[in-house]
């Protein structure tokens, strides 16, 4: 910019005006350089500037997914790490939400902030060069653009309340598409179509309602500073001619004000984007809180003693647990589950089951009593001791994209799992099906495993638990989707595990509860009966 003073005076033929007064350069006369020198000089000082502009930019832009990855990452372990408790009453769009949407917007309002932050240096940078070159015109056109660009800030507060309504909808937005999705069998099958798209079209509308809206606001603020701006600059112009300002210092003079107001509209277009942006940054440092406040806190550098013989795997004594704000859950349960040998539970839909097993894999923990394993109490700092030796099979079967080896390794906890070893889990879950596969261990499994039937999911999820080698196995109705012949298999093959392998089995079939050496019956939250089968696969327990 202060080129441009010799650079005008030296097209327009003037000689003066070819020194430039610098306050820390003292007086630099510039009348004995040539035009073309002087221009040269001005494109290698832009040169110069795009260079620095394009470093500057990649480094924000890696130092936003920096701190962009660097939040997901925080969110998603302290939710890894947080008591079960804490998982069941989220919901898990509006997590999936915050560390995803809510995260990159985080990464928005750091590029809005360290935008505003180079504009507001520039602005300053070009304030004072504008000083330089002309004291008294500078002087009243910064005044004039403060003035304005104070007035305009109170545009911040309705962008920060419309980000906050965005991010609230986008919410809405996303449980809707999820459960949409989850939903997708039941809706065609159904034929319900309809009842979703139209709870799409009002989750879109409001979304988009909400951006429309914020477009419109920024579109007429903009508007309102280039209209200001430009008066400002036609009333300093007017000013200059007045006082027989020299025509090129009128004219660096416009271009300096012209630059001014363009930074001066960056950092407001800035801030107005950070200001939309921020309400995601507190909904990811909230959710991660909440998570850290919800941690287990079982630092799993403790280990269990070895394995006593002469004591049940696991033993609840007088374990109550109640869900938060509800009267569901158990009361008062006292039972064993013994070494090498298979116990079903067994009750009515809603008779505490399934929080009993999530007890003993130590993702509730009891309110009231003590869960022992091997005689010694599973305290917080034991848990993760204990689930190495665990192993759990869900009703609901999780496959993840990806091969079938993948499927069957990745919960482990181990280094490197032979293609023997998957293979002997396969055959102890008569999957034998996957030798028929075209890849074999390499197979493509698609999304959720859904080129397998239900029983096939079903059978490779209780490979994957026998893949883990565990002193415990975990079943939760893990064979109501096999047919009669195949789940008579598995259960012959459970069976032949015991004694090197304790089962415990959440079970309504019939056949499943046969082959069980011990029966607890559970109704209401409490134990009803314990019934030790003798004669059970051949033997007495």
């Amino acid at each position: 910019m202060l080129m441009l003073v010799p650079v005008v005076n030296s097209v327009a033929g003037s000689s003066g005006g070819m020194t430039i007064d610098i306050p820390i350069l003292s007086s630099l006369d510039l009348s004995g350089i040539p035009l073309p020198v002087l221009l040269l000089i001005v494109v290698a000082l832009v040169a110069l500037q795009s260079a620095l502009s394009y470093a500057s930019s990649v480094s924000a832009v890696r130092l936003q997914q920096l701190v962009v990855d660097r939040l997901r990452s925080r969110a998603f372990v302290a939710i890894l790490a947080a008591r079960w408790e804490f998982v069941l009453d989220s919901r898990r769009s509006d997590i999936a939400e915050i560390a995803t949407t809510g995260a990159n917007r985080c990464g928005q309002a750091m590029s809005g902030l360290l935008r505003a932050a180079v504009a507001a240096v520039l602005s300053i940078a070009t304030a004072v060069v504008a000083l330089i070159v002309a004291p008294l015109l500078a002087g009243l056109t910064i005044v004039a653009v403060l003035a304005f660009s104070i007035g305009l800030m109170r545009s911040l507060r309705p962008a920060h309340e419309m980000g906050q309504a965005y991010g609230l909808r986008n919410r809405v937005l996303q449980s809707v598409m999820l459960n949409s999705l989850d939903s997708l069998r039941l809706v065609r099958a159904h034929g319900a179509a309809d009842v979703w798209t139209d709870q799409l079209t009002v989750a879109f509308g409001d979304t988009r309602a909400i951006q429309l809206a914020n477009v419109r606001r920024t579109s007429r603020v903009a508007a309102v500073a280039a209209i200001g701006l430009a008066a400002s600059a036609a009333l300093l112009v007017f000013v200059a001619v007045q006082l027989d300002v020299p025509a090129a210092t009128i004219v660096v003079v416009l271009v300096l004000a012209a630059r001014l107001s363009a930074s001066v509209r960056g950092v407001l277009s800035s801030l107005q984007q950070a200001a939309n942006a921020l309400p995601a940054v507190a909904d990811v440092r909230e959710l991660t809180e909440r998570a850290v406040a919800a941690a287990e806190n079982g630092g799993g550098l403790a280990a269990l003693p070895p394995p006593d013989p002469s004591r049940p795997t696991v033993a609840l004594r007088r374990v109550t647990y109640r869900y938060p704000d509800s009267d569901e859950g158990v009361l008062d349960l006292t039972f064993d589950i013994p070494r090498g040998r298979i116990t079903a539970l067994v009750g009515p839909s809603g008779a505490g089951k399934s929080t009993t097993a999530d007890i003993v894999l130590g993702l509730l923990h009891p309110r009231e009593g003590t869960i022992e394993v091997d005689g010694t109490p599973l305290t917080p700092e034991l848990l993760e001791s204990w689930r190495r030796r665990v192993a759990y099979v869900p009703q609901d079967t999780l496959l993840l994209p990806g091969t079938l080896r993948w499927n069957l390794v990745w919960s482990s906890a181990r280094e490197s799992v032979s293609d023997e070893e998957c293979w002997a889990a396969l055959d102890a879950a008569a999957a034998g099906f996957v030798r028929a596969l075209p890849q074999g261990l390499d197979t493509d499994l698609g999304d959720r495993g859904v080129r397998l039937s239900g029983g096939q999911r079903q059978r490779l999820a209780i490979a994957r638990a026998l893949v883990r080698r565990p002193e415990v196995l975990v079943l939760d109705e893990a064979t109501s989707a096999l047919d009669d012949a195949t789940e008579a298999a598995v259960l012959s093959v459970l069976s032949s595990l015991t004694p090197a392998l304790t089962v415990l089995v959440i079970a309504h079939r019939s056949t499943t509860i046969d082959v069980a050496d011990t029966v607890v019956t559970l109704e209401s939250g409490r134990v009803t009966g314990i019934a030790a089968r003798t004669g059970a696969r051949g033997g007495t327990p």
